[in-house]
Formats: C-alpha cells, structure tokens, sequence
C-alpha cells in the first residue's frame, strides 16, 4: 500500500471522479484508476462502485475515507512541526453557508495580499460532509462536532420589499403580511427557519413564491415584487436601492454567524486565513 495510492483514493472519493483527480495530479486517468485498482486488490475489496461513466464510493470507501481524514490531517500537522520555514501550498477549502457576500469579499482582499494562496470555496446550505472542508462559515456550530469556532457577526434580520411596494415606509405587524409571498434563500437556511417560526406565531403559515439559494437571482425576485425578501440588516441598504426594508414592528430577529474551523488543519495557510478573519469579526 502506497501513499500516492492512497491520496489517488481519497481524492477520487471526495470528488468521486477518477478524472478530476488526473487533473488535479496531472496524471494520465489510467494512472489514477489503475492505482486505485491496487489498492483495491491489496485491500480485498472493491471501494466504489463503477458504473458506465461514473464511480460512486460504497460503504468500504466510505470507511477508508474516514480513516484517512485522520491520517492525511495528522501528517500535515507532522510535516509542518518538522518544517516550520517550509512554505503551506494547502489549497483552503472552504464551505460558506452564510454571509456569502462579505466573505467573497474577505477572499478577494486576502488573495490581493497573499496571492499564491488558492481557495476551493463551496456556497453550500445543504448537508454535505464537512469533514471535507478546512472551514466553514455557519450559524450553529452545533452541527459540527469536533470542530472549533469563533464569532464572526451578529445582525438584526429585517423584512424587506420592492421599493415601489404600498407597505413601504409604513408601521407594519408581521400579521399584515398574512396574504402576500415570500422569497427565501432556502429551507435550509436559518433566516428562513426564522420567518416561519415568527409567521407561525402570528397565526400563519409563510407562502414561498420562489426559494433561490443565487444572490443576484433572489434581489432580482424581490426588486420584482415577486415576494417580501428576508436577511441581514445593513443600513443604506447595500442589497440594492430597489428594495426596501419594510418597519414590521412586531419582527425582531438576529442572526449570529460563525467561523468553524478543523482544529487538526489549524496551521500554515488555514491558520493564516483564520488570523484574516478574526480580524474582521463585527
């Protein structure tokens, strides 16, 4: 069993293709299915299951896959106890599933300074496997067992709508609300869990004319009238001088987001990029 067989597999399995890790190895894909073949065959069984043009990780990989999380983060910490100068070239793979906006942002104004360092950014608000990212910037820390993490903002959640709309610059109760749609950025979301459980206390249940998890998509939506938008407060309005925040009285919400970090990957880069955003914290 070889190391390079094994960082073959684990790539192949996070990305469960053999072809996208040739590219990321610059390999021929013959290299990368014939080694994970191997593998295979050393191990006694199979560890994805082939189809005609894709592979899917079975439950052997699955396991193996877990193992390795362990192993590859522990050798990393290894290699950079042992080589304190040596430069990380660790790619920062990092999962946001809220305050995507600003931390594009961050991204855009942390690579104008350290620009060899590369992001993989996922813009996830579903339950994919977290172990697979270095960070992950959320709002319930709760779910990520292990995993340790620090304030990055805390905002009031305002209700807002097409500037043109009759409630605009009116005292408004969420009751009044009753009979018009919505526009979310998804079930998943902590803003929409929210709203509902708000409505729901009113008496109502939300209607959600169109759930969109694209930024420019739901401004769009809301700038349309198609719905009453939802999220961070921002005075000056930065989501767009279409829409307005409506004066719901009796609305008050407060999202608190979070940076969630792998504290085995807690070093070089990732350590680095976690220092950028302590700096940044609201």
């Amino acid at each position: 069993m070889e190391l390079l067989q094994l960082r073959y597999f684990f790539e192949s399995a996070r990305a469960e293709s053999f072809s996208k890790t040739a590219e990321k190895y610059m390999v021929p894909i013959t290299s990368v299915s014939a080694a994970v073949k191997r593998l295979e065959q050393e191990l006694g069984c199979r560890l994805f299951d082939r189809h005609s043009n894709r592979i899917a990780l079975n439950d052997n990989g699955r396991r193996l896959q877990k193992s390795l999380f362990v192993i590859f983060d522990e050798l990393e910490r290894v290699k950079a106890d042992l080589s304190p100068d040596a430069a990380d070239t660790r790619e920062i793979k990092l999962s946001v599933r809220a305050l995507r906006s600003a931390v594009t942002d961050y991204i855009i104004e942390y690579k104008a300074l350290h620009p060899s360092v590369d992001f993989n950014t996922v813009f996830d608000f579903g339950s994919k496997e977290h172990k697979s990212f270095h960070i992950i910037i959320d709002d319930d820390p709760e779910r990520y067992p292990g995993y340790e993490s620090f304030e990055l903002c805390s905002k009031l959640i305002r209700l807002r709508a097409a500037a043109n709309d009759p409630l605009c610059g009116k005292k408004i109760h969420l009751r009044d609300l009753c009979s018009r749609a919505f526009v979310s950025f998804g079930e998943h979301t902590s803003t929409h869990k929210m709203l509902v459980d708000a409505c729901k206390k009113q008496g109502f249940t939300p209607d959600f004319a169109v759930q969109t998890n694209d930024l420019q998509c739901y401004t769009k939506y809301v700038e349309a009238g198609i719905g009453i938008g939802f999220g961070r407060f921002d005075a000056g309005d930065p989501v767009s001088r279409n829409i307005s925040y409506l004066d719901v009285v009796d609305f008050t919400a407060r999202q608190t987001v979070y940076v969630i970090y792998d504290p085995h990957q807690d070093h070089g880069n990732v350590r680095e990029f976690l220092e950028f955003l302590r700096s940044k914290c609201m």
